[in-house]
């Protein structure tokens, strides 16, 4: 009965920990964010300056302009791939786990000979399947 009142304050003190711990990492993110936001404007605002004597105010901010949806574009393309290739790799697996159910499938007929067997089988199908309930988007 002593270890109960310890355990619970254990845990009260892990969860106050974790979550003073978050909110102090949210702080700080929150603060790094603010600080790569003003760099990068202060960046484009650089690059503003460093152009418009060569080509003009409207010409440089035409080509940060340019530039930043450039990268943009590339970004989306990038992102694209990936995805194309993420989703032709999950088509991959899911044919290896139908054709591994196939197979185990198809031997079933001669675990029936054994009730152990059956039993042994029956509780892997079950989990097999509840593996596989949350698999879906």
């Amino acid at each position: 009965m002593r270890a109960l009142p310890l355990a619970l304050s254990a845990a009260t003190r892990d969860i106050r920990m974790v979550y003073r711990r978050a909110k102090r990492n949210v702080f700080l993110m929150t603060v790094a964010g603010v600080c790569f936001a003003t760099a990068y404007v202060a960046g484009l605002a650089a690059v503003w300056a460093y152009l418009t004597p060569l080509w003009g105010p409207a010409e440089a901010a035409a080509l940060i302009a340019a530039v930043m949806a450039g990268i943009g574009v590339l970004i989306v393309v990038a992102l694209s791939i990936v995805k194309l290739v993420e989703r032709r790799r999950n088509s991959r697996r899911r044919a290896a786990q139908r054709l591994s159910a196939a197979a185990a499938l198809s031997i079933l007929p001669r675990l029936t000979k054994s009730k152990s067997l059956l039993v042994i089988a029956a509780i892997g199908g079950l989990a097999f399947l509840a593996t596989q309930g949350g698999d879906r988007e």
